[in-house]
């Protein structure tokens, strides 16, 4: 506690000028050896919408095979593999990387810091995630994958699914001890942003979970390269983007939806501390590296933890509703971004709760797949793109159009309940079961080209994302954007657009609640 609480006089460091850093070189030079967090974070960004791009789009093909409309591109080998990338494309290329990217650039401007902890190794885990992800995209064109007929192929992709976590863990080390370590003068962690608190609660139980996975596919690796087989390898690896552990991918989305809507309700959440425990419960029930075997769906344990999973979502809800009840909610992209991520969640935590009751039959079918598509494609994404149009100014100094913000979000929220609906349906009226690479059922086909449709939704929100933000790279230098152009509260939104080198070009004030720059309009 005293690393993370103690701090020197007010008095002492208020005066104390921001520490010095130095500007990357100019070019391509720049942003291969660059150590600020500002430009790693762009990094994990811009590759992690491209992953988006590639798992839509196998989703969507997916779909529409699966309507038997005569567009056979896979066989059930092929279909199978594309199925298992799609999933590892969306959670461990896209998702994850996305919300590490955010937080490397967002945090510590958030806690006044004027740099990331460990910046190499914050740049190192960027590069290692790049090289796997490729390694990993390589390894199923080489016919690896789980169910791939190369055994070197195989086991390229094996390491390469372990290069990619130890890079996510690498950078979630950087950006956690940032928050605990590095906060400004006065801020303590009851103190912290929302986004900050999710980031800490979510990232430091993804860095719990993450080497279980990594040591299960180390086992694999072992037994397969010396002539084994891969045994249950979907569930060995499933259950990281599965109930209850799905959850803790979307605590970031929930955090970015706690930063947005007080700000543009104009209304402050009754209590900060309220925003602390819902984000802290949600992580909690997604404690879930313990529900890797089938024999635990029938535990108290684990139908418990998926039902208890609706309570937080709900307590978020009525913060929400709460706040823009209050307040003057302004007519923002990002607020619809916001209230749409709260409403998937909702969605998706009530399917895992459906899910966990076994009396239901519901796993192994398509109803699964529908949930996690809810919390990763749902909640995840659409939390994801708001955050990106909500940090612009600081993320590439313009402001993304309002009316580009407008469809993206329709396309995501939308493409998100079409997707998964179709898969909901499946599961629940058709027993359809969740790797089926044969379909008949007229019923069938029709809900799997809803599915389908849901999937090129959000493809083309992310296309959208990639091309609004290729534009607003082209403008940056042609706009003057504001420093603070939402009236922001939290410290990110105290310098400039986008921000200098060592993030503050002045000593960061102490800070005297979890909204700094508000308290300096009201007093």
């Amino acid at each position: 506690m005293a690393m993370t609480e103690t701090r020197p006089a007010p008095e002492a460091t208020a005066e104390a000028p921001p520490p010095a850093v130095v500007a990357d070189p100019s070019g391509l030079a720049g942003w291969f050896s660059t150590s600020d967090h500002k430009r790693i974070g762009r990094l994990w960004i811009a590759t992690s919408l491209l992953f988006l791009l590639t798992g839509g789009v196998l989703v969507a093909l997916l779909g529409f095979e699966g309507t038997a409309s005569g567009l056979d591109l896979f066989d059930r080998a092929s279909f199978l593999q594309a199925n298992t990338l799609a999933t590892e494309a969306l959670v461990l290329l896209f998702l994850a990387p996305l919300f590490l990217g955010i937080a490397t650039f967002v945090v510590p401007l958030q806690v006044g810091s004027p740099e990331i902890a460990f910046p190499r190794g914050s740049a190192a885990a960027f590069w290692l995630y790049l090289v796997s992800a490729g390694i990993l995209v390589a390894s199923y064109l080489a016919d690896g994958g789980p169910t791939g007929g190369s055994r070197d192929a195989v086991d390229l992709w094996l390491l390469a699914l372990i290069g990619v976590l130890l890079s996510l863990c690498i950078g979630l080390v950087s950006v956690l001890t940032t928050a605990l370590t590095m906060r400004a003068p006065g801020m303590s962690l009851l103190r912290a942003p929302a986004f900050t608190w999710s980031v800490l609660v979510g990232g430091s139980l993804v860095l719990l979970s993450a080497p279980v996975l990594i040591a299960g596919l180390a086992d694999m690796y072992v037994s397969h390269h010396f002539g084994g087989d891969l045994g249950n390898y979907q569930r060995q690896i499933a259950w990281f983007w599965s109930i209850p552990t799905v959850y803790l991918l979307a605590v970031p989305a929930a955090g970015v939806a706690l930063e947005v809507v007080p700000v543009l309700a104009r209304n402050r959440v009754r209590k900060h501390e309220g925003i602390l425990i819902v984000l802290g419960l949600l992580g909690i029930v997604g404690v879930g590296a313990w529900a890797q075997s089938e024999v635990t769906f029938d535990d108290l344990l684990y139908v418990a933890m998926g039902l208890a999973a609706v309570l937080p979502a709900l307590a978020l809800l009525g913060l929400v509703g709460d706040t823009l009840r209050g307040g003057k909610p302004a007519p923002k992209a990002a607020l619809l971004f916001a209230v749409g991520t709260v409403l998937l969640l909702l969605l998706g935590a009530v399917a895992g709760a459906l899910l966990s009751i076994d009396g239901l039959k519901l796993h192994n079918t398509t109803w699964e797949l529908g949930q996690t598509h809810l919390i990763v494609l749902g909640a995840g994404t659409v939390g994801g793109l708001g955050a990106l149009w909500w940090w612009a100014p600081k993320l590439w100094g313009v402001e993304l159009p309002e009316s580009a913000g407008i469809l993206v979000f329709l396309a995501s929220f939308g493409g998100a309940v079409l997707l998964a609906g179709g898969e909901l349906v499946n599961g629940l009226a058709n027993d359809l079961p969740l790797r089926a690479a044969t379909f008949t059922d007229d019923s069938v086909k029709v809900l799997n080209g809803i599915s389908a449709a849901g999937g090129v939704l959000v493809t083309l929100a992310g296309l959208l994302t990639v091309l609004v933000l290729l534009g607003a790279a082209r403008r940056r230098n042609q706009v003057v954007v504001s420093d603070n152009p939402w009236g922001g509260w939290t410290l990110e939104w105290a310098t400039t657009s986008p921000p200098p080198p060592s993030n503050f070009s002045a000593p960061v004030p102490v800070v005297a609640s979890a909204t700094p720059l508000l308290d300096e309009v009201t007093a």
